[in-house]
């Protein structure tokens, strides 16, 4: 592609804008051949994956992609061309399917890198980032289900009582002794049920119930 623009400029100045055109031309119709070649190896190389796997390539591609997008080191040229090195082969494994690489660069970048033969970076922020980010969602999640928890006991009859008894502290002693007493009562009726079908049996077997 270079020695066309490199042609195009000489034939510009040689021959003038129509022989100029006709570069340009061919310029563009090797261009979309180039692209169509590539797309085409793309395709080709695509492995199939299972659902699961899917799910992971998608999942690690937009970690990594967020983790080491090359936006987020513009204050640093020493290290940018890595990092946009890094982020072409995130993405390009993923239109690949390459599953593996995303694994690699997930598992080990610093290792990846070397073995690569760009230059090397310090991940120490970046894991401590990945780090408090993790431990931010987890935080988040638990808040979550305490807050869903706390709903369901404030939707329950429990809750009702126990901003009763809150506010009436004194009620308690009320809601007991009437529990106690119930239950003395539920004793009695049972003591004397039992005395008249013990009688019962007396009468009928002529003797008396054990």
């Amino acid at each position: 592609m270079v020695s066309y623009r490199q042609q195009f400029h000489e034939v510009l100045l040689r021959q003038g804008e129509e022989e100029a055109e006709q570069v340009e031309q061919e310029y563009r119709q090797a261009k979309t051949r180039s692209e169509q070649e590539e797309t085409a190896q793309t395709l080709a190389a695509r492995r199939e994956l299972t659902a699961d796997e899917q799910g992971e390539l998608r999942k690690l591609w937009k970690k990594l992609v967020s983790l080491y997008h090359p936006d987020r080191f513009a204050h640093e040229p020493d290290k940018l061309a890595t990092y946009e090195k890094l982020t072409a082969a995130i993405i390009g494994a993923k239109d690949r399917g390459d599953i593996e690489t995303l694994r690699q660069v997930a598992g080990e970048p610093h290792g990846f890198i070397l073995r690569q033969g760009w230059a090397s970076l310090d991940f120490r922020e970046e894991e401590q980032v990945a780090r408090f980010r993790q431990l931010w969602e987890s935080l988040e999640l638990e808040i979550l289900n305490v807050l869903e928890a706390t709903n369901r006991l404030r939707e329950s009859a429990e809750w009702d009582l126990y901003e009763l008894i809150a506010k009436h502290p004194e009620m308690l002693d009320g809601v007991v002794a009437k529990q106690v007493a119930g239950l003395e009562k539920e004793i009695s009726e049972l003591g004397s049920e039992a005395e008249r079908l013990g009688k019962e049996i007396e009468e009928l077997t002529g003797k008396a119930a054990s």
